[in-house]
């Protein structure tokens, strides 16, 4: 029994980190937005925003490829 409740404090902790980092990057994502939106000049607006576009997947299997190769 006691093992179960040590299995799910860390699976606990685990969830809480992953929403941590997912909340951290949508959180990076409005600031960059909120910068986009200071663009005076629409291609320029139009190409900031194309950097943000990134899903959250894309950017995990982006950082996952980059931790392998380190």
């Amino acid at each position: 029994m006691r093992c179960r409740s040590l299995l799910s404090l860390v699976f606990a902790g685990l969830c809480a980190t992953a929403c941590t980092t997912k909340m951290a990057y949508f959180s990076a994502q409005e600031m960059q937005r909120a910068q986009c939106d200071k663009q005076t000049d629409l291609q320029e607006l139009q190409r900031c925003r194309a950097q943000i576009k990134q899903s959250y997947e894309d950017y995990q299997r982006q950082r996952g490829e980059l931790n392998k190769s380190e």
